[in-house]
């Protein structure tokens, strides 16, 4: 269709409204409510535009075109109505500076001004210079407010972490409360009383933390005043520069933008045009990177151990002092343990280091705990049709989502959002887990599940919808036969006893999957950690050929899929991660190479440790060199997100101190081991070779990348489906009467190599502490245990430390803690976790005992 904006016709394709068209064609109008993330609002007013043939004004923002529709935006009389209107919202807003006459030349009168702890004008306020609000007065020409002035006198709230929120600079323009309920789903804040009482505020008055905020910053991002502001960079200048990164923290890869002064980090915050975050990020990407970076436990000199102490040395002489030390070991009696959040290039540089320098198959990461170590064990025996690249935006376009295990607003916000604009847009959701969750007020269904008896229920799914008349064309798919036969002991009079789920629960998810499609089954390490998490995913594939599902396996670490690609390349012969950890305990393994987080190695009985981390740690003691590596913002390379996204990430700041990149080190070190193969001057280099020598990376180049385009790595997808038959391995780790409790690990992310964020970012630890053990009312009640009250966790392999956390939806007989492979080993379960389990890749869930007090 075409219409005319100011006499300019303009041809418009699709559903748009007056705003959007004129923005995209550089046509001004003013506006402080609208947003390219909020539905349509209205609230403002300054967006007014005339319509020839309606007699009213019409706000531009919610009025869409029609074809033939001829537009005014800057009559006199539309201007002096804008004029009026922004005067009206500066009455209730600090305006003496936006109408100062000397605003321009304000340098010489600003130590004049009376400092009161009151923002009364821009210069007091730490949105000057970026504040839309004063950009619309200045296109506006607003010299005076003809209208009383009237200061609200609020309280500036304080008490929640990361931002500030000044109420008496709110314009109202409700941008924050609608992004909290439209897009985030948190619904934390809303406006508050009506008329000219209306406020933005929380339920009772209460604090964000006990709202159900997010801490994600979207609402400090769309404030169009200083009414939200970011507490660290509160009192900063403008930044000199921005460039774009990539977030290292989590595996959904989210673009940010870093914000810089001086050469360093002011804060981080999301790319509007990243191709999966669309600006939105979590409280991590938006609030911690600048901490992770100039943490004061940084390393920032090469150290040896002479003397029975560590120290400070050149690189040079640290370089030939390892190379030294691991010449004398060969083969089984040394091991290497790296990191998933390294990137591509660093990974494989240690993998072929490992194997052409140590003479070593024994390279460990976290990567044995993850899904995908699950999924390639399953490849190898040919039992896995799973394609492992997807679009994390087909997620928003399903008819019906089946989420297993997971905390999607914790775990992956940014999936969450996916999941949560197909329930806006209609989808049904399913959610099966132990204890409730924020996220299941917006489930269609919740099966409240036994912990551990996921396989169970996707079996008596599976058995339930082939009794229903679910085999027809299923029959033609190779095993299923064989998969029908293993479903035959199952007794579906006996889901509740087994499961905790009723029939009428079960009959009415099946058809709620075999009803609605596309379907779309997410799932994570809630449903691979346990020793047998290989059943649980083949009850899962099982179940996604009975409805075509698809699949949406979630990742962990933000490059754990880069790491996968990398070491499916090699042989599986050499220890997995918890293997080298009770090889290392036992000596066995003689020498370590860490660069990557490992439980406390205390009992460690090494003659050689070398360790090449950012960060000071537990382990920082027992090494006898240590080498500083950079972080992901001092590097450059590349990552790939879960959905198989390659993603280029540049350096955005200089080291600290004397850090070097983790595969500048490894070719260094490989240079003084040996003549050949590790002259490598930069990471375009590397990734050369990774292409020629990966077949998952054949695809992949520089050029591409910085070009724009979108690469992913290639996926070996199985050509043939095939069903594959169940077998039940019984019951979880029972209690007995030493070990009374179930202890469900739960699987932390607030981590960065060695370093947990809850150690640098308080707020982060406010709010959701890595140290709280979360107990039913009724436990708590019975251990006569209060909230906060330090308390002592006990297996047959070890004991940790925590603080009780009452959760009212936390079953009966079950605790949880958090698995931070980097916190203090007082409070960490990763000690006794790694030497509880046998399997390369269980986690699970351990019997064990309470005891109150340190």
């Amino acid at each position: 269709m075409k219409i005319i904006i100011d006499g300019k016709e303009l041809e418009v394709e699709g559903k748009k409204t007056i705003l959007n068209i004129a923005q995209e064609n550089d046509i001004f109008i003013p506006s402080l409510c609208d947003h390219s993330r909020l539905a349509p609002f209205g609230g403002c007013r300054l967006c007014i535009v005339e319509i020839k043939g309606r007699k009213n004004y019409a706000p531009s923002c919610c009025t869409y075109a029609d074809d033939g529709m001829e537009i005014k935006t800057k009559t006199p009389r539309l201007q002096r109505l804008r004029r009026e209107i922004l005067e009206l919202i500066l009455s209730e807003h600090p305006n003496a500076c936006l109408i100062c006459s000397e605003k321009e030349n304000c340098d010489d009168y600003k130590s004049t001004i009376r400092k009161v702890g009151e923002t009364t004008g821009c210069v007091l306020c730490s949105n000057n210079g970026r504040c839309e609000l004063q950009d619309i007065v200045e296109t506006q020409q607003i010299e005076q407010v003809k209208f009383p002035s009237f200061y609200r006198d609020f309280e500036v709230k304080k008490s929640d972490p990361f931002f500030d929120r000044n109420y008496n600079l709110c314009i109202l323009c409700g941008r924050c409360v609608r992004i909290c309920h439209e897009v985030r789903g948190a619904s934390a804040v809303a406006f508050v009383n009506r008329g000219s009482q209306t406020v933005v505020g929380t339920v009772l008055d209460l604090p964000l933390i006990d709202s159900g905020c997010q801490f994600c910053g979207a609402c400090v991002d769309v404030c169009p005043t200083g009414a939200l502001t970011e507490r660290a960079i509160k009192y900063e200048m403008l930044p000199e520069e921005t460039k774009k990164s990539v977030c290292p923290l989590c595996s959904a890869g989210c673009e940010l933008k870093i914000d810089l002064m001086g050469g360093k980090i002011l804060g981080s915050k999301p790319s509007e045009d990243g191709a999966l975050n669309r600006g939105q990020a979590c409280v991590k990407g938006r609030f911690v990177l600048r901490d992770l970076v100039y943490s004061p436990r940084r390393i920032l000199k090469p150290l040896i151990r002479a003397n029975k102490k560590l120290e400070e040395v050149s690189w040079e002489e640290a370089l030939d002092f390892v190379t030294q030390g691991l010449k004398k070991f060969k083969g089984k009696e040394i091991a290497l343990i790296t990191s998933s959040q390294l990137s591509c290039e660093d990974n494989y540089l240690f993998q072929k280091f490992a194997r052409e320098r140590l003479e070593t198959e024994n390279i460990g990461s976290s990567y044995s705990f993850s899904p995908l170590a699950v999924y390639h064990e399953m490849s190898q025996k040919n039992q896995l049709g799973l394609a492992l690249n997807f679009k994390i935006r087909d997620i928003s376009k399903a008819k019906v989502i089946f989420l297993l295990g997971e905390d999607l607003a914790v775990s992956h916000p940014l999936i969450w959002l996916e999941v949560l604009e197909a329930v806006k847009n209609g989808a049904k959701l399913i959610v099966a887990s132990s204890n409730e969750l924020p996220l299941n007020r917006f489930s269609s269904l919740w099966l409240q599940i036994k912990s551990g008896t996921e396989f169970h229920l996707l079996s008596f799914l599976s058995r339930i919808l082939i009794e229903n008349g679910g085999a027809g064309k299923l029959s033609r798919i190779e095993e299923f036969d064989s998969f029908k036969n293993s479903l035959n002991k199952l007794d579906i009079s006996q889901v509740f006893e087994i499961t905790g789920i009723t029939e009428e629960e079960l009959v009415k998810t099946s058809r709620l999957l075999l009803e609605e499609e596309p379907a779309a089954f997410l799932f994570g390490m809630g449903l691979t950690q346990h020793p047998w998490g290989s059943q649980n995913v083949a009850a899962l594939q099982n179940l996604a050929l009975q409805t075509q599902a698809q699949l949406f396996p979630l990742g962990l670490e933000n490059n754990l899929r880069g790491l996968f690609e990398v070491e499916r390349n090699y042989s599986d012969k050499g220890l997995a991660f918890n293997k080298i950890i009770q090889g290392v305990s036992s000596g066995d393994i003689k020498a370590l190479y860490l660069a990557g987080p490992t439980p406390y190695l205390k009992k460690a009985k090494l003659e050689f440790l070398v360790l090449q981390d950012c960060y000071i740690n537990e382990n920082f003691e027992l090494a006898d060199a240590v080498l500083p590596a950079t972080t992901f913002a001092e590097t450059e390379g590349t990552f790939i997100n879960e959905e198989g996204r390659v993603q280029r990430f540049k350096k955005v700041v200089e080291p600290v101190g004397d850090a070097k990149p983790d595969w500048w080190v490894i070719s260094q070190l490989a240079c003084k081991m040996g003549n050949k193969g590790f002259n490598y001057k930069n990471v375009s280099g590397i990734m050369k070779e990774m292409s020629k020598v990966i077949p998952g990376f054949s695809n992949i180049s520089y050029l591409k990348l910085e070009n724009g385009k979108e690469v992913f790595i290639r996926d070996e997808k199985k050509k043939r489906k095939s069903f594959i038959p169940l077998k039940d391995n019984g019951p979880l780790y029972k209690t007995s009467k030493k070990y009374p409790y179930l202890l469900f690990v739960d699987y932390s992310l607030d981590y960065y190599r060695s370093l947990p964020l809850g150690r640098e970012s308080l707020g982060l630890r406010k709010i959701r502490d890595s140290r709280w053990i979360k107990i039913s009312p009724e436990d708590a009640k019975k251990l006569k245990l209060d909230e906060g009250e330090s308390l002592r966790i006990e297996s047959s392999s070890g004991s940790f430390k925590g603080f009780v956390k009452i959760i009212e939806s936390m079953p009966k007989g079950t605790i949880s803690a958090s698995l931070l492979w980097s916190e203090d080993s007082d409070f960490s379960a990763a000690g006794f976790i790694t030497g509880f389990f046998q399997e390369a890749h269980a986690l699970g869930m351990v019997p064990v005992k309470i005891k109150r007090g340190k």
